[in-house]
């Protein structure tokens, strides 16, 4: 590999949003971006200025194109939302992977090429609303700082600066910081993350609605007779963000 799991690079050695499965674990590469990541919790989705406006032109079904007008102040790199998604309503409801685009300032208009052709319902100029998304692994960092309401994308292997270019694990055993005890509750199993990226769990009569679901914790509750709590970070969990 040009880049193993466990290390960070400010060089780009793989496509944002690359999947490697080793033994269990699958790994997506990301950037850092916003706040340093911190070893221990999962990193943040913090990707807020999509691309929302009305087609700037028109595209039939079939074409692989559409005409976007940028919304950013800070414009659109080339391909920085390689991978990421455009969505849009035509009738129906459609989603496309974005494959390129050339660089654009704001305001500006910007020609996405997509992985696949429209299809059902034609893309029409000045009332099809676009709305275009980063790869959720391209702008992704420690998420408390930017308050409620972030989605977690992957766990690094460790405290990574921004600008960085790691691999995130998204799926399978990992451990990391927890909010709370583990293991004092019998048969509780799932696991949440807190604001902050840590591990937490729920206890009777608390709300988990407006937590996201981390994946469960694996090691029996009774350990020689006993409840296993654990708060160190020695526990481990079965992540599951995306598999």
């Amino acid at each position: 590999m040009l880049q193993g799991i466990y290390e960070s690079s400010a060089i780009q050695n793989y496509p944002i949003g690359m999947r490697y499965a080793i033994d269990e674990r699958v790994f997506r590469y990301g950037q850092i971006y916003g706040v340093d990541a911190l070893g221990g919790r999962a990193v943040a989705n913090l990707a807020t200025a999509e691309e929302a406006a009305v087609a700037a032109a028109g595209s039939l079904v079939g074409a692989t194109t559409v005409t976007i007008t940028v919304q950013a102040a800070a414009g659109l790199a080339q391909n920085e939302l390689r991978g990421g998604y455009l969505c849009y309503k035509n009738v129906r409801y459609y989603r496309h992977r974005i494959r390129s685009h050339p660089a654009a300032g704001s305001g500006a208009t910007c020609v996405l090429t997509l992985e696949t052709a429209l299809v059902g319902h034609a893309v029409t100029n000045g009332v099809t609303v676009l709305c275009a998304y980063h790869s959720p692994w391209a702008r992704v960092g420690f998420g408390a700082t930017y308050g409620s309401g972030v989605s977690f994308v992957g766990w690094p292997f460790g405290d990574i600066a921004v600008g960085q270019y790691t691999w995130l694990q998204t799926w399978g055993p990992a451990n990391g910081a927890p909010a709370v005890f583990f293991g004092d509750v019998p048969n509780e199993r799932a696991v949440w993350f807190a604001s902050d990226g840590s591990l937490t769990t729920f206890h009777a009569g608390d709300s988990p609605c407006s937590y996201q679901y981390a994946g469960f914790w694996m090691p029996c509750n009774w350990y020689g007779g006993a409840l296993n709590a654990m708060s160190d970070g020695g526990h481990l969990v079965f992540l599951q963000i995306a598999p």
